[in-house]
């Protein structure tokens, strides 16, 4: 959907779509932990106490130390798209008026996130990868492989 929209004229609906997919993935990945994705638009915040509760003993989860680190970075960074939250959709109210979404990110941002997006695609694909599901979900990780991949 992203590669369809003009930069010039769709920032605020291209942030939009990244920060979907965004939570999406992270969906994804508390899933495949075995847990049930919240019903939020902040899963992240579900993924840093996942890995508390395994580094501090609470859960009966094996996950190695370079699986732990990906998900951290997986957190660390799904959070910027995450504090998105409306802006996309509505822009920024401020005192005396309301900043469009065209007008509040600009093409730089907007190539930023994308980037993120794409970094967070490949980082899922290894943590896939690390619990072994890419062989189960082979279409899955090859189309993430892709997005990641793509030059767009």
């Amino acid at each position: 959907m992203v590669k369809q929209l003009s930069l010039e004229r769709s920032r605020g609906a291209i942030v939009y779509h990244l920060q979907q997919f965004v939570e999406r993935l992270c969906k994804a990945v508390i899933a495949a932990l075995g847990f049930e994705p919240p019903k939020s638009h902040t899963p992240s915040i579900e993924i840093d106490r996942i890995v508390a509760s395994v580094e501090c003993g609470e859960l009966n989860l094996v996950l190695d130390r370079e699986t732990l680190e990906r998900l951290r970075v997986l957190s660390s960074l799904a959070k910027t798209l995450e504090d998105e939250k409306t802006r996309p959709r509505y822009g920024v109210r401020h005192a005396r008026k309301i900043i469009p979404h065209n007008e509040y990110y600009t093409v730089e941002t907007v190539k930023l996130f994308i980037e993120d997006a794409k970094f967070i695609a490949s980082l899922v694909v290894e943590i896939f990868e690390r619990l072994g599901l890419c062989k189960q979900f082979r279409d899955v990780c090859g189309d993430l492989r892709e997005v990641s991949r793509d030059p767009a």
